[in-house]
């Protein structure tokens, strides 16, 4: 049997997504289920074999590819560090792969943003890109010479604990980037998620005012001090 689909897998925050894909990368099929909450690490390698196994045709794939927002070692295998924090440590690669008789491939989120844009997207005729991801954290990717820099362990792009604000770091550790504007880093310093800030009308409260504007302060100043240090063709 000639093996030409392929199947990516993402592990987010809020969702695992599985879609098979023929040989021209055209999405065939998908499912998504609810991302584990609080799961040991056997429990999150289930769900995400529960969800790749879920598609039909397996016998005719070739190759698994799994995004997880995580730094990865050891050929990505072994999970350095990641918002689910019990992976931390765990050899990923071997919990798929007793789970799944496939090839699987791991890549780290915001490389598989940059590969996808590289492939299909804006960044399909640049030589040299920056790609930003924010959410509930903050991180980056970088092309130079069309190719993706991983860096010398893995972790190029880890922009969450760039210093943005010296001060803040002095005073109280949270003048990094991440700390300053991403979703987790806004609801830990104010105790309020960004959708409540902006629900409680910012235009009538001082306080909202302030917090939005020292994020948006946080956010170029951030961006600016990437865009002048790489000189990218497309950001």
């Amino acid at each position: 049997m000639v093996k030409n689909l392929v199947v990516g897998c993402s592990l987010g925050l809020d969702s695992i997504e599985a879609v098979l894909c023929d040989e021209d990368f055209k999405i065939l099929k998908n499912e998504t289920r609810p991302a584990p909450v609080k799961l040991g690490k056997e429990s999150i390698a289930t769900k995400i074999e529960k969800t790749i196994t879920s598609l039909p045709d397996l016998r005719s794939v070739s190759a698994v590819g799994l995004s997880v927002p995580a730094t990865l070692a050891d050929g990505g295998k072994i999970v350095e560090k990641s918002v689910f924090c019990e992976l931390e440590g765990a050899n990923l690669y071997q919990l798929l792969a007793k789970r799944i008789d496939i090839p699987i491939f791991i890549f780290r989120r915001n490389i598989c943003a940059m590969l996808a844009e590289q492939a299909f997207g804006a960044a399909k005729s640049a030589k040299n890109a920056v790609l930003v991801e924010i959410g509930r954290d903050i991180s980056s990717s970088y092309l130079f010479g069309g190719k993706i820099y991983r860096g010398a362990t893995g972790a190029a792009g880890e922009i969450s604990e760039m210093i943005v604000d010296i001060t803040r770091e002095k005073r109280n550790t949270t003048g990094g980037f991440g700390a300053l504007i991403s979703g987790e880093g806004i609801e830990a310093l104010t105790g309020k998620s960004v959708y409540q800030i902006l629900k409680e009308n910012p235009q009538s409260s001082l306080v909202n005012k302030q917090i939005l504007r020292d994020l948006k302060e946080s956010l170029l100043t951030g961006l600016l001090n990437i865009k002048l240090l790489l000189d990218p063709e497309l950001f």
